[in-house]
């Protein structure tokens, strides 16, 4: 029986890339290309499944009022993805990522979420209900809503925990460092900036340290999975300690947005087809490389 997957994005977003052929501050450029297409982080881990043939199920909100624009964009990603998405009133943010591809450099721009209110979390519980079943791996990718929301964001976990789901958490800030403090997690997925946030203090990029720090956590996760930039990635677990580095042919770096969405995506991908963690790893940070290389 093959694994179900699921996302859940509460911070969904349009991605508009415009790319130019050099450009500085001040300058008036005519630009060489955009595109814009529905994303955030979760609808991400969606697209790089489905690019590996992957079936899996994208839950989370999205505005009412580009509601219809959203699903004529999904239609070639539908064979892949089952779009369960809760309307949410008002309209869906939109993210600018500016790319010079003369000098190899981009520039990551977000808008703020609105779409996340009482009304709109308490509709996606409710969907989440009728689809998240036993074994499924629930994916929570992006900005999660605190403050006087934070409540209900963490009931979306409970029922997925109710439902004996694994848990993966892509996230940051102070809602994350509270849901990883919770436990019952399958893994999370920091960069090396997030889990100096989780920890309370800058760390290096150096193995050792990352390792040690991830070992905190794993009386809250079962792995925790560190995304290291061009460094590659590690998985940290009880006893396990894996380390890979993209070793592939390399290419000039297009833009780094969204690579450690791809790293998860593909560390899911290995390990639903294999079951093996280091596979798992190996495919995750090729996975990265090829989205960082425009491949």
């Amino acid at each position: 029986m093959q694994t179900k997957i699921i996302t859940i994005g509460l911070s969904p977003a349009w991605d508009k890339t415009i790319e130019v052929a050099g450009v500085e501050w001040g300058e008036h450029k005519i630009i060489s290309s955009q595109k814009i297409i529905p994303a955030g982080k979760a609808l991400n881990i969606n697209r790089s499944l489905a690019q590996m043939k992957i079936p899996s199920i994208a839950a989370g909100l999205w505005g009412e009022n580009d509601w219809d624009k959203m699903q004529q964009a999904v239609t070639a990603l539908k064979k892949f993805v089952r779009i369960k998405f809760i309307k949410a009133k008002g309209a869906t943010r939109e993210n600018i990522t500016i790319v010079d591809a003369a000098k190899k450099r981009n520039i990551h721009l977000r808008s703020k979420n609105t779409l996340a209110n009482a009304k709109s979390l308490s509709d996606l519980n409710r969907n989440l209900k009728t689809v998240i079943t036993k074994d499924s791996i629930c994916v929570f990718a992006g900005a999660l809503s605190g403050g006087k929301l934070l409540k209900q964001t963490i009931s979306l976990l409970e029922t997925a925990k109710r439902r004996q789901a694994k848990i993966i958490v892509d996230s940051s800030g102070i809602e994350f460092k509270k849901i990883v403090s919770m436990g019952g997690l399958f893994m999370i997925k920091p960069n090396v900036e997030e889990l100096g946030e989780l920890v309370g203090r800058k760390i290096e990029n150096q193995k050792d340290t990352l390792a040690d720090a991830a070992r905190k956590f794993l009386n809250k996760t079962e792995f925790v999975l560190v995304s290291r930039g061009e460094k590659g990635a590690m998985l940290i677990g009880k006893d396990l300690i894996i380390s890979t580095e993209y070793c592939g042919k390399k290419f000039d770096v297009c833009n780094t947005v969204g690579c450690g969405d791809y790293l998860l995506a593909g560390f899911i991908a290995g390990l639903c087809k294999t079951g093996d963690l280091k596979i798992a790893l190996q495919t995750a940070v090729h996975n990265a490389a090829m989205r960082a290389f425009g491949k």
